[in-house]
């Protein structure tokens, strides 16, 4: 597990703040998070390095305007603050965990996120985590890239 230093942070709040704008846009939350899922952007931000990213919610939401065009579908969207706190925890287990975006968000769906939300937002992100792996009968294993190798050594007796 890597430590959530200064760098994680930054991350962290830019993909909240990125999140919470996209409250702003015509399409729906899941229109927008399925466009950021694949956008060249989060590309960029699965690196977890700052350096490569300006941080500037504007140009964030610009870029996947600008790859996928403007959309005005779909009608239900997430408050503000529920669509921060899920950018941010993501973006937490993808540099912590050393997790792609794709992989953490089927883990943990957006609409599980959004139900917890409420409960969840105001708690320590590690305490969130552990709550999360819980709900869903996970452990930590699971960001192990290495556990389907071990489970098969542990099985032969090989270790």
């Amino acid at each position: 597990m890597r430590k959530f230093d200064h760098d994680g942070l930054l991350l962290a709040e830019y993909q909240g703040k990125l999140f919470e704008k996209s409250t702003e846009l015509s399409c729906s939350t899941a229109v927008f998070l399925r466009r950021f899922l694949h956008s060249d952007l989060v590309k960029k931000l699965d690196t977890n390095d700052v350096t490569f990213l300006t941080l500037n919610v504007n140009e964030g939401i610009d870029s996947i305007q600008n790859q996928f065009g403007e959309s005005d579908y779909g009608k239900i969207k997430y408050s503000k603050g529920a669509m921060f706190w899920m950018g941010y925890m993501y973006r937490y287990l993808s540099y912590t965990r050393g997790a792609t975006t794709k992989f953490v968000m089927r883990l943990f769906s957006y609409k599980q996120l959004n139900d917890v939300y409420y409960s969840f937002h105001t708690q320590d992100p590690e305490w969130c985590v552990h709550s999360l792996l819980e709900m869903n009968d996970q452990s930590e294993d699971i960001f192990d890239n290495n556990r389907r190798l071990k489970a098969v050594i542990y099985a032969h007796g090989e270790y």
